[in-house]
Order: C-alpha cells, then structure tokens, then sequence
C-alpha cells in the first residue's frame, strides 16, 4: 500500500504517514493465519477505531492550519495542504482494505455459522423475536426527526451512527427523516438457537422505520457515520484550569465534520441532503453538482461498501462471539502474583524494605498494585498518599482507596490530569467526586500535561518515616493493564522517594525540582538523553562499546532524532523498538546505518518505556545505565509535559529490564516489522520467537 513518493525528506518521515503506517501493521493482523479467527476481527476492529481517533486528532489539526492560511513546512518538507492530500489517500487506501478484511472474515465466520443476518430474510419464530425484541427494547428509546422548517437537523455526536430515510407525502413531495442510534443501545443483537445469526441496529431499524411515519411512504433509507474535530485546540486560557478544560469541550462537541462515511447503498439525493445539513458542502456546491448531475466526491466524504462503524465489531466480540466461541479467540490469559507478594501475607512494605520489584503487566497481576494501595488506606502507620491520575476507570480500586485514604483522616493528593484526550469529561467528574470525600486535588500545571504516572506513600516505622514509590510506564487503570504492556517499578530507595517528593511539589506549587536521580520533563529529559548519548560517541572513537538500546511508542522529536544520527555516523550501535510512529529514517548511507527500527504488533499493545546505554560494555551487562521513564521521544513529551526518567540502581530489577523485557523484545521475529530505508515495514521470512509468549511463559525474576 504504500509507495516512496511521499516520502519528500531525505532526513525524516512525515509523522501522520508513519502512524497510518501503525494501523495498517494492526489491520494486517487481521490476516495473519496464526492468530485465531475472532482475534483477527478484534484487530481488525481496533485498526478502525484509532483510524477513526486519527481522523478526529490528526487529520482535524491538518485542516485547521489549512483553515488559518498556515503553510509553513513540517521537518520533513511538506506544507499542511500537501499533508492532508497524501493523508487523506492513504487513509481512503487503508479504509477500503478494512472493509475488503471484513468481508473476507464474514466468509470465514459463515463457515463457523456465524452470520450477519438480513431482517428480511427471517420469518416465523425469528420474526416475532425480532419485533419483540425491537417494541420493547429499540422503539422506546428512539427519537425520529422529520427534517423540515419547524424541525431542523438534530446534533449528532462525533462517532454517532444515523439512518436516514427518503419519503414521499401525499401531495408526492419528498422529504427526508433522520433516527440517530443511541449509544445506549447495543450495536449487534444475537438471534437464539443455533450458530450465531447476528443482527445490526441499523438494520432492524431500516426495517421496522415505516411504523414510525404511518402517513408516509418510505422509499429509500441508508446508514452514515460522522466524526469530528476532536482535538481540544484551545484558545483561550483561564486561571481555573477545570473550567478552561469544560469550556473546551463543549466547543468541541460542536466542532466541525472531518468525516461524512455513507453506506454504498445510501441514495445520492440523501448524501446531499446529509452533506450540506452537516456543512461539509455548501448549498451551491450541492446545487451546482445536482444541475451537472455529479455524485459527490469530497475528501470529506467517503462511501463505505459492507459495514458502517466497523470499530463496534470489538463490542460484538466481547458481548456475543468471544462468550459463545471461545476457542476461536486467544486462549485465555491468567496475570501471575509473584512469589514474593504471595507469601507476604498482605505486607507489601516488608517486601520492600528487602528489595525493589518489577511488575510487567498484563503477565504480572495489575492487583498488586492495587492491594498495595488499598494497604496504605488502611495502615494507621501511613501519614500520606500522593498519586498522579492521568487515565483511570469511573469506579477504579486505586480511587476508592484514595477516597477510603482521606476519609479515614490521611493526607491524600491526586494530581488529576484533566487534559488526557478522551478522558476529559471522565476526569472532571472523578476530580469532583475525589474532592467532595477530602482528597486534596490538582489540576496540574497550565500549558503542561501531567502525563508521569508516580504514587508515593509516606509511613511512619521505628526508624523514621520512610518513603515508598510506584512509577510506572503507563496507567492506573485496570482495563489497559489487560492489555497494554507496561512496566510498575516498587522501591523504598530514599533518594528516589525524595525525588518523588520534589515532583510532586512541583506540580502543586509550581517550583521546578531539583533531583538528584530523577530527570523530569520539561527541565532536562532530553539534555540528559543527548549527555548519555554523548558517552556513546566518546566510547565509539575510543574504540570501546557503545550501544543504545530503547522501546518506545514513538519517535518524532527532530533535535532528538539528529543527536541519533550523529551517534550513528561515530560508531555507535543502536536498537529501536518503536510501535507507533517513528520520523526516524533507519539503515541509510551516511547517515544512519548502524541504527535499526522495528515495530512489534501482537496480542497485547506494547506500551512500555526503557532506555539503555551500554556504558563502556557490550550490552546487556550490569553496568549499562538504564532507564524506565513515562515519556516516549516526542517533542511534546520533552517540552509540553511533565514526565519522568527512572534510573535503575537495584542489581535484580537492572537485570529483569534489561536482560529479560529489553532484551527479548529486541530478541522477537514472530510479531515484529522492520522498518526499511524508504519507509516500508518488513516483516521477516522466518520467525520463531515470540517475546509475548516468553513472558506469559516466564515469571518476573524480581517477583521471585
């Protein structure tokens, strides 16, 4: 699918292209012979749904700076304009592959006996559970609209699904209605007996739609989808940062159309009336194109030929198929609880006292962490709980232990990032709720997002107070730790607890902190990346070892990426693990061929963060200077963010990441791709190991 024309830079990749590059490594799962049929429909579903975010962040932003007039170049030489051309075909290209990857499963599934099922095609039994079904539980929660002068067209969220219809009255005039889906009902429902004969919402709606305009005559109807301008773009700025945050996204609940997607059977008329009610075309352009008798052709637009909202087919995994055809999914999974947290008996901070420890979730069990906040609420010996909470669930353990914490008389702190996308009104609201039971809450610094993920606990014991730290690489959030990997380090180290300390005075009185171990963002992340990477480049010319092996989401920052090549050119060794996007260009004469990049697509989202540099000595070897951190190497990460950079100290823990996480994540050929001069990702003809199945295999060392 993608070709080397719109690749303009001889320095760097174009960041949107490179993140359409990552959905279309997690669509091509959907084809991978190796994984099990219902498990390729999930990634498939997954690819539609962070297209659909790219369209609501990345391709919203492109727009508005075409908007504003903005045609300054990006690193990689293309003007906004010429960046939504080459975006927009290659999303068209990977939005067409989607729905020819559903079809080609729907004829896999039929073989399973799991169908889509046509209303019109049941009868009998089927037909009356279908119009019970749909009287007591579709009806009365649908509210149509007759679009006339008395009734204009309704608001439709971002992602909401519609039918729309054409009718004719008994004077034959047409007019057109409108039934919007509600979010609260289920997308799919499953017909009883026998397989799985499954049927859309949108479907039993089409068919049942003339019981709702009994003095109508329904002629035609189809389904369309919009998304919208997601990004919060703010332009203004208030003292309070929770109403600067509200005021936002009321403005971007109105926001403007990105995307009009039509069902392949939507009548042309209906388009255009969709079309201009939505403003993505003006009333002349309409009337312009009827008197021409042209079909609509914007890049706004986009008909869609099998499945409108393909991103729901996860939701019908989990509700319906996934429940009845286990053995056509991943085998489950069961997180393992270390050795050493099984036998504590509930006393994590005797654990702790002994010796750090690593969790890697989802192998390792996301309720360690948990019991061990849920063991600080109730500890008379605890003084304090501080915690920063940048995505979490509503009803979240670690928040109704925080909540416990401070009604128990404790004192709780909760920097709550108000700013985290598609969280926003999540964390408004448990803010809110956190405050009202006496938790002390942050909203965070204005203009940086609080995206570190850091809990310190203070405790009183015979010696003094002592210090214990969470850091982690992703979030405290149960859901993700299913499925994201990520690293949770525990350490009673003194020095980092200070540290710890001083971060979080930082984002309560605004005083930048003075570490000394751990580095932050904005202050000195990335000076301290280009110092250790400058010891690489001294070793390089002394002819000792000098490598850098990392893992990350992504890499975009170009100062960051030309210190890379720079150490490149002198020697140095270089291993990149990069899921998502990458600007860095790898393997190129000159300038870059002793770095490789590789992305790995599997079964769970790579999501950890670890830097490390060898130091003098051929890595993996105890001396290397390792890192885990919350940042991945973005110029956002560096310089609109407040992040964390964890040095490894403990000898085990060094080991464990390194030796076992790093390592065999560098170590895998079954689930990776490598990225190639021109911007292609290959994956390799003979694999055979896979880092995701060693570690559910394995148990964590520091665990033991």
């Amino acid at each position: 699918m993608q070709s080397t024309d719109k690749l303009t830079s001889t320095r760097f990749f174009n960041r949107e292209i490179s993140d359409l590059a990552f959905i279309e490594r997690v669509l091509d799962e959907s084809s991978n012979p190796k994984h099990p049929l219902l498990s390729r429909l999930e990634f498939l579903g997954i690819s539609a749904s962070v297209l659909d975010q790219f369209y609501g962040v990345h391709v919203a932003r492109l727009r508005r700076k075409i908007d504003e007039g903005d045609t300054r170049t990006s690193v990689d030489g293309l003007t906004p304009a010429a960046q939504l051309r080459k975006v927009n075909q290659y999303a068209d290209n990977l939005l067409r592959a989607q729905q020819a990857s559903w079809i080609k499963l729907g004829a896999e599934l039929a073989i399973h006996n799991i169908r889509l099922q046509d209303p019109a095609e049941l009868s009998g039994s089927d037909l009356d559970y279908l119009q019970n079904y749909y009287s007591r539980h579709v009806m009365p929660v649908l509210s149509p609209f007759m679009i006339d002068r008395e009734h204009p067209f309704p608001f439709i969220p971002s992602g909401g699904l519609c039918v729309v219809a054409e009718a004719s009255t008994g004077q034959g005039e047409t007019t057109h209605l409108l039934v919007p889906m509600p979010p609260s009902l289920a997308r799919f429902i499953l017909l009883p007996g026998e397989g799985a004969r499954i049927i859309s919402l949108e479907s039993i709606i089409i068919f049942f739609i003339q019981s709702f305009f009994s003095e109508l005559k329904i002629t035609n109807c189809g389904t369309f989808q919009i998304l919208r301008d997601n990004d919060l773009a703010l332009e203004e700025r208030f003292d309070d940062l929770l109403q600067m945050v509200a005021t936002s996204l009321e403005r971007r609940e109105r926001a403007n159309v990105i995307r009009l997607k039509f069902a392949e059977d939507m009548p042309e008329e209906a388009r255009f009336f969709i079309a201009e009610a939505l403003g993505v075309l003006s009333k002349d352009d309409v009337d312009e194109m009827r008197s021409k008798n042209i079909s609509i052709d914007t890049s706004e637009t986009i008909a869609i030929d099998s499945l409108v909202g393909l991103s729901d087919s996860v939701d019908l995994i989990n509700s319906h198929l996934g429940p009845k055809y286990p053995d056509l999914k991943f085998p489950s999974y069961e997180a393992k609880v270390p050795d050493r947290i099984s036998r504590c008996d509930g006393d994590y901070f005797s654990v702790l006292r002994e010796r750090d420890m690593i969790l890697h979730w989802p192998y390792d069990s996301f309720n360690v962490l948990v019991e061990f906040i849920q063991s600080a609420a109730t500890d008379p010996d605890v003084l304090a709980i501080k915690q920063t909470l940048y995505r979490t669930s509503s009803q979240s353990p670690i928040v109704n232990a925080l909540i416990a914490a401070a009604e128990s008389g404790k004192a709780v702190i909760a920097v709550i990032e108000l700013e985290a996308r598609d969280n926003e009104k999540a964390n408004i609201a448990l803010a809110r709720r956190m405050e009202r039971a006496g938790v002390q809450i942050v909203y965070g610094i204005i203009d940086l997002k609080v995206h570190c993920k850091m809990t310190l606990i203070v405790r009183r014991e015979k010696d003094g107070t002592t210090l214990y730290t969470h850091f982690g690489t992703g979030n405290y959030h149960p859901g993700n730790a299913r499925t994201y990997t990520d690293l949770a380090y525990f350490t009673a180290d003194k020095t980092l607890g200070e540290d710890c300390n001083k971060v979080f005075n930082y984002l309560t009185s605004g005083s930048p902190p003075a570490c000394q171990n751990l580095h932050v963002a904005p202050s000195n992340i990335r000076t301290q990346l280009f110092e250790l990477l400058d010891i690489e480049i001294q070793n390089a010319a002394a002819g000792k070892p000098a490598q850098l092996w990392a893992k990350l989401n992504s890499l975009s920052d170009p100062a960051l990426i030309d210190k890379l090549y720079e150490a490149s050119n002198s020697g140095v060794q270089i291993e990149l693990v990069v899921r998502r996007q990458c600007r860095l260009k790898p393997g190129v004469p000159g300038m870059s061929e002793n770095i490789r990049v590789k992305s790995i697509v599997g079964r769970f989202l790579e999501h950890s963060r670890i830097y490390s540099f060898a130091n003098g000595e051929s890595l993996p070897h105890a001396n290397a200077k390792t890192f885990l951190s919350s940042a991945d190497w973005m110029e956002r990460n560096f310089d609109d963010r407040v992040e964390v950079m964890i040095p490894l100290t403990d000898p085990i823990v060094h080991k464990q990441v390194l030796e076992d996480v790093l390592a065999r994540n560098i170590e895998d050929n079954e689930q990776s791709w490598y990225l190639q001069p021109d911007g292609e990702y290959v994956r390799p003809q003979e694999a055979g190991f896979s880092a995701q199945e060693w570690f559910m295999e394995n148990q964590s060392i520091s665990g033991r």
